[in-house]
């Protein structure tokens, strides 16, 4: 959305210079106030560091609700027990998979819709999200079906034990469930990120997470007159939150002004060509989740072959890190909006200006958070599993090897988004999944299995992976490859 300068000429001066001068005097004052209040992406008026700061506050915000929300979820989880825990980390596992194969509608559809806005085509862009929206709720469908369908095979095949198993089942039909839900919400927050409006998704994240966390409260324990179901109570939580989720972000998106909000105006027939262009860039990106994903199923299953206090350690420390991901996610989809747009205008430099500011945000903010993490890990491990000193420890532990890693993470974001944004998304792919099974997985099974390393040596073992695919998407972007890719 872009800012109209208005100057008034009611009074006229004396003379075609006077006129001018006056013109351009009032033009450039209400230019500064533009700049300094500014709302939404413009990418004529507002510098780079404004069109971060408007797409990254409110980003940053629904990100921390929602690290806080599932912090919640796990404590709440946890007063259960630790198989409680163990069971919705493994079912959440399993749920991966499928958004794993809806990122390419997810990944294809921001990319896009950015390009399409950047280059001021607003109807392409509404039919995109169309299009998008068909092939999410099919997906959804299926992955509602499969999830509730394979739920006991798919624990027992990650290794999890009788008790966990048991609360992991009907805790995997509320899952699937919400999976159909959350794909729809997903589309429409990933072409409004695109149009860059996070706003809208902003709001609807609020309402999606404070209605979870009370879901969570009145079902798991059993309060307001609820029964306490336990694990499965967290997924019947989540499946409403989601649901709600997903009608609000909906109404939002059309009655609120913004570039795609006549979406539902248009023919929703099936478009090869607006297909096309979603999934050449989508696909890659989908491949790119489902290596990952295929990677931490191992992962997460070696990790479990250590017992329930391990897996029970890990999950809470996953939980905390992820809070201090929320500033590196949102960078990260910054800068995928960022770079869409500024080559859909025309202006690969900015686009690349635009990644190399994201990235020194992104790194300078995580580090002060890594220090922090650092210095408080035991503390904060304790408000989740406040008897179990075991999980306490090597939660404890875990979490200050993640902290020093926490610049590295913020340029992973940046860097990965970017490429994203500019539909480079094969060499994402490549980088991402080769990373994640030779170096992820083959040095937890030799730090874990062989050296004897314990929970300690799989968090060794994801910081350097993660430190690997930092330096290989760094040289790709550098390369600048993706300045000349067409969507």
């Amino acid at each position: 959305m872009y800012y109209e300068i208005q100057v008034n000429t009611l009074n006229e001066p004396d003379s075609v210079t006077d006129l001018a001068d006056d013109t351009r005097d009032e033009e450039l004052s209400l230019r500064e106030r533009v700049r300094s209040r500014p709302r939404y992406l413009d990418l004529e008026h507002h510098t780079i560091e404004q069109n971060i700061l408007v797409l990254a506050v409110p980003l940053i915000a629904e990100r921390i609700l929602q690290a806080i929300v599932n912090a919640a979820d796990i404590a709440m989880v946890g007063r259960v027990g630790a198989s409680a825990v163990v069971a919705v980390g493994l079912s959440n596992q399993i749920s991966m998979i499928a958004t794993g194969v809806y990122d390419a509608i997810r990944v294809g559809t921001t990319s896009v819709v950015a390009r399409r806005i950047g280059a001021g085509q607003h109807e392409e862009a509404q039919q995109t999200l169309r299009q998008s929206l068909l092939v999410a709720i099919v997906l959804g469908t299926v992955a509602a079906l499969l999830i509730g369908a394979f739920a006991g095979p798919s624990l027992r095949l990650m290794g999890a034990e009788p008790d966990v198993i048991q609360q992991g089942i009907p805790y995997s039909y509320w899952k699937g469930l919400s999976m159909l839900f959350e794909f729809v919400t997903m589309t429409f927050t990933a072409a409004l990120r695109g149009a860059g409006n996070t706003r809208l998704p902003m709001f609807s994240g609020i309402l999606v997470n404070i209605t979870n966390v009370i879901g969570n409260y009145a079902l798991i324990g059993g309060n307001f007159g609820f029964p306490a179901m336990g694990a499965e109570g967290a997924g019947l939580a989540t499946a409403v939150a989601h649901f709600i989720g997903m009608v609000v972000v909906m109404a939002l998106t059309i009655r609120q002004a913004n570039p795609i909000s006549d979406f539902y105006k248009g023919s929703f027939r099936p478009h090869k060509d607006t297909l096309s262009s979603v999934l050449t860039i989508g696909v890659p990106a989908s491949g790119e989740r489902l290596s990952l994903r295929g990677a931490q199923l191992l992962y997460a299953r070696a990790i479990a072959g250590l017992g329930t206090n391990a897996y029970a350690a890990h999950q809470v420390a996953l939980r905390i890190e992820s809070l201090s991901l929320v500033i590196g996610f949102s960078l990260g989809v910054s800068a995928t909006t960022l770079v869409g747009q500024y080559l859909g205008y025309g202006n690969p430099d900015k686009a690349e200006e635009a990644t190399w500011k994201c990235q020194k945000i992104a790194s300078v903010l995580m580090g002060c958070t890594g220090v922090a993490l650092f210095l408080t890990a035991p503390y904060i491990v304790r408000l989740f599993v406040p008897d179990n000193p075991e999980v306490m420890t090597l939660g404890a532990t875990v979490l200050r090897i993640v902290a020093v890693a926490q610049p590295i993470m913020g340029m992973n974001h940046v860097l990965a988004g970017s490429l994203r944004g500019a539909g480079d998304t094969a060499w994402t792919m490549l980088i991402t999944g080769g990373s994640a099974w030779i170096v992820r997985v083959g040095l937890t099974y030799l730090f874990v299995g062989m050296l004897g390393l314990h929970l300690p040596g799989a968090w060794y073992a994801m910081v350097t992976d993660l430190s690997v695919r930092c330096l290989l998407f760094r040289r790709r972007f550098k390369a600048g490859h993706w300045k000349e890719i067409k969507v």
